[in-house]
C-alpha cells in the first residue's frame, strides 16, 4: 500500500523545485521529478517500499501542479475562451490549444518517468544502507 501523504509531499516538493529551477537556471529543471521521487520514497516506511509505483506517482502529483501553473502562465486559458467567443473559426486559437495540451502531455510524461527514476534510486540506496 502506497503512503498517499509522501507520494503527494513528494510531488509538491517536485514542483516546487522545478519552479525554482526553472526559473533560475532553467537546464536543471529536471532534478525536480527526480529529487521528488526520491522524498516520496524516502518517506514512506521501510516495508511499504515499491519505488517505481511511488516514484511514478510523485512525479504525476508534481506533473499536474505544473501543467496547472502553466496553463495559467501560457495563456492556454485565454485561447480557449477567445475561440469559444468570438473566433470559432480561427485556426491560430486552435494551434495554440494544441500546443498547450502538446506541452501539458510532454510535462506529464517527463515527471512520471523521472520521479519513478528517482524512486528507484532511493529505493536501491535505502536497501544499501539496510545491508
Amino acid at each position: 500500500m502506497s503512503d498517499i501523504k509522501a507520494i503527494a509531499a513528494g510531488g509538491l516538493f517536485a514542483a516546487a523545485l522545478t519552479l525554482a529551477l526553472g526559473i533560475s537556471i532553467f537546464p536543471l529543471f529536471f532534478i525536480g521529478p527526480l529529487a521528488g521521487g526520491y522524498l516520496s520514497i524516502y518517506l514512506t516506511k521501510k516495508y511499504e517500499m515499491d519505488g517505481v509505483k511511488d516514484g511514478a506517482l510523485s512525479g504525476l502529483v508534481g506533473g499536474v501542479v505544473i501543467s496547472l501553473i502553466s496553463f495559467a502562465g501560457i495563456g492556454i486559458l485565454s485561447t480557449l475562451i477567445g475561440l469559444f467567443s468570438a473566433n470559432l473559426g480561427d485556426i491560430a486559437s486552435l494551434i495554440g490549444i494544441l500546443a498547450g495540451i502538446l506541452f501539458t502531455a510532454i510535462i506529464l510524461i517527463i515527471f512520471v518517468v523521472l520521479g519513478a527514476l528517482g524512486g528507484v534510486l532511493a529505493e536501491n540506496m535505502r536497501e544499501k544502507s539496510i545491508n
